[in-house]
């Protein structure tokens, strides 16, 4: 059986090419290779067109400075001729157009001659319909135009460029949900923290660091958390085992939950803890377990604009219902905006008639019920 060998230059740009769905910005090191491999002085993956309202993803192998990044937003593509290439094809501007045409360009004569370009290996990279990535690599006048064996390079990695482009679009994809995610936990004024399955923490969000900077009964030290209460250490200690033990055996519905000890009976934090389903990769730092913290006293999120959006009050009485929301009596929140017990009660019935709801109460539950805590952003008066 004969071997499959790889050279060594096609090794190199394919490892540079998968390594590139990682890095930020991507496939740098990729399209500098490239640009050496095929004799270039510029290599360009184009991944999201511009227009008028998006500047679009434009990746190039040397820094590019931003006029020149804007003049090709704004203006030269629009008028690049050398576009939408059959999918997978291989081809240089001369065999696109006529040297006449080509030169004539109101393209190449303000953008690319200028920048000392005259020859082009194109290709164009689709999925269905939908362009995927716009490949580009160009030489200079001085040089002689791309021939067979340029060609026959760039045709071999082209399948390899599809995948990646796809792979790190899924990834892209992936981090989105994750911030999304992880800014509507923010938003809800819970604490996160994950461990491993050695009880080592991973990482936080910043709800979790500022709880657990407060000196409220329980800090991170060392990488672990750690009780004042010996007695609070131990029952963490016990509903943690029995927690990782879940994850070893995929048990997902296994939840845990405590409160400590605080100033007064409501004060207290409160911690749940449940497993992180199994990851299919090895290593010992691997997330296991996620320990979320609640302030039973921290300041529903109820932002003012969205109430006057979602359910039609003026400014001042969502000013009212924000200190409902944060456990302030009428009273108190007539006091804290600086308007009389009557007026307060005529925005409340105002509010009560907008909302459908008869008791502050219902009211209270309603707000906290609804999407306007995931509008990310602490309750605070912006129309002041």
């Amino acid at each position: 059986m004969s071997e499959i060998s790889i050279s060594p230059r096609m090794d190199a740009l394919l490892r540079a090419l998968y390594g590139g769905t990682l890095e930020t910005p991507p496939w740098q090191a990729f399209l500098d290779q490239l640009r050496d491999a095929l004799g270039g002085n510029y290599a360009t993956l184009l991944l999201r067109p511009p227009n008028e309202h998006d500047p679009g993803v434009i990746l190039n192998a040397l820094v590019v400075s931003p006029e020149i990044y804007r003049a090709y937003n704004e203006t030269y593509f629009a008028l690049d001729p050398f576009v939408n290439l059959p999918d997978g094809d291989v081809v240089t501007v001369a065999e696109y157009m006529s040297a006449e045409e080509f030169e004539a360009s109101e393209y190449y004569q303000n953008y690319i001659e200028p920048a000392n370009v005259r020859h082009i290996l194109g290709a164009d990279l689709w999925h269905g319909e939908e362009l995927l990535a716009r490949l580009r690599v160009t030489r200079p006048e001085s040089r002689e135009d791309f021939g067979a064996r340029e060609k026959a390079l760039c045709k071999q990695l082209l399948p390899h460029i599809k995948q990646a482009v796809q792979i790190h679009s899924r990834l892209r994809e992936s981090e989105r949900e994750r911030v999304l995610y992880a800014n509507t936990i923010d938003s809800l004024s819970v604490g996160v923290i994950t461990l491993d399955a050695n009880g080592d923490s991973l990482n936080s969000n910043p709800v979790a660091e500022r709880l657990l900077a407060q000196g409220r009964g329980v800090a991170l030290q060392g990488g672990r958390l750690s009780f004042e209460n010996r007695r609070e250490q131990q029952d963490f200690k016990m509903l943690l085992g029995e927690v990782i033990q879940a994850h070893h055996q995929r048990e997902a519905g296994c939840v845990r939950a405590f409160r400590l000890a605080g100033a007064s009976s409501l004060s207290g934090l409160s911690l749940l803890i449940r497993p992180l389903p199994h990851s299919d990769h090895g290593g010992e730092r691997r997330p296991a377990v996620a320990v979320f913290i609640s302030d039973p006293m921290a300041p529903r999120q109820a932002p003012s604009d969205v109430l006057i959006e979602l359910f039609g009050l003026t400014p001042a009485e969502s000013k009212l219902a924000v200190r409902l929301v944060n456990g302030q009596s009428l009273d108190e929140a007539s006091l804290s905006l600086n308007i009389s017990r009557n007026t307060a009660k005529s925005h409340l019935s105002s509010v009560f008639s907008k909302t459908g709801v008869a008791r502050q109460t219902q009211l209270i539950q309603l707000i906290l019920n609804s999407v306007v805590t995931l509008a990310g952003e602490p309750a605070s008066d912006r129309h002041d």
